[in-house]
């Protein structure tokens, strides 16, 4: 069985590239499934993952390895690596990935028409978690202010708001110290599910953030010049350090450093 990621939100995977591959597929009247994007159907756990999951044989055209194991995992199936070939468009040319589908196969007469679903208007993007690195830090779930993250019954960390996060924010996973949070229209690596290079260790200090947040919730200053400028020096470090669009922190509100305030003295505490 062949399923084909069309990664229809994001133009992470160049258009031409699926594009290409897709017309070939068609020629070749080849059975493959293709969908509008994996992430969303995920987020909302559709039961196609667990079709797939029980293919005898499965090739995912896609993006990288780790990503679609856990994107898997989010939506309740186990996905079986071992027998599962994994055709990266983030990495390998159409060409590449065409050779490896087709090989010498001849176009045929009647060619395949292609229908995707209808996008919808939520964007998906939102974090995957890598079971496999984490270590149930919880630094996720306190410092998230938007209610992505919850613990399961076990007391085990797991997203179970996907639509809540904020499109283009990879500030949980730039701040979790295993590496083990996936953005998967996120551009660099690890983040985007590449492997982790595991000389490369993270840096960043949660309660630097903390603070930095806090300054920002003190809007009575004696001198409103002097606190703007604070302000916006605060601003671009969190957005330079953790990558959070602008409008994201723009939108943060005094409570919301308050919440995070609370959060960050009771880690301390413990």
């Amino acid at each position: 069985m062949i399923l084909f990621c069309n990664c229809g939100y994001s133009e992470i995977i160049d258009h031409s590239i699926r594009a290409d591959i897709l017309d070939k597929l068609a020629d070749t009247g080849c059975d493959f499934e293709v969908v509008q994007d994996l992430c969303e159907l995920a987020a909302k756990k559709d039961p196609k993952f667990k079709r797939w999951a029980q293919a005898d044989s499965l090739t995912i055209v896609a993006c990288y390895p780790r990503t679609l194991k856990w994107l898997f995992s989010l939506a309740d199936a186990e996905l079986d690596t071992e027998k599962t070939q994994f055709l990266n468009m983030r990495t390998s040319t159409a060409e590449e990935i065409l050779a490896s589908l087709l090989g010498k196969k001849t176009p045929v007469e009647d060619k395949r028409k292609i229908q995707l679903e209808e996008k919808g208007d939520w964007i998906p993007w939102f974090p995957v978690i890598d079971y496999d690195r984490c270590k149930n830090c919880m630094q996720c779930l306190n410092f998230c202010l938007f209610g992505v993250y919850e613990l399961s019954e076990n007391e085990q960390v797991q997203v179970t708001n996907p639509a809540g996060c904020k499109t283009n924010c990879p500030a949980c996973a730039r701040l979790c110290p295993h590496n083990a949070i996936i953005f998967p229209k996120y551009p660099d690596s690890p983040i985007n599910g590449d492997d982790v290079d595991e000389s490369k260790k993270t840096e960043l200090n949660p309660d630097e953030i903390y603070k930095r947040l806090k300054r920002r919730s003190k809007t009575k200053k004696r001198f409103e010049k002097d606190r703007a400028g604070r302000e916006e020096i605060d601003l671009t470090r969190l957005k330079d350090q953790l990558g959070i669009p602008s409008e994201v922190l723009e939108s943060l509100k005094p409570s919301d450093v308050t919440e995070l305030r609370k959060k960050s003295e009771k880690k301390n505490r413990e």
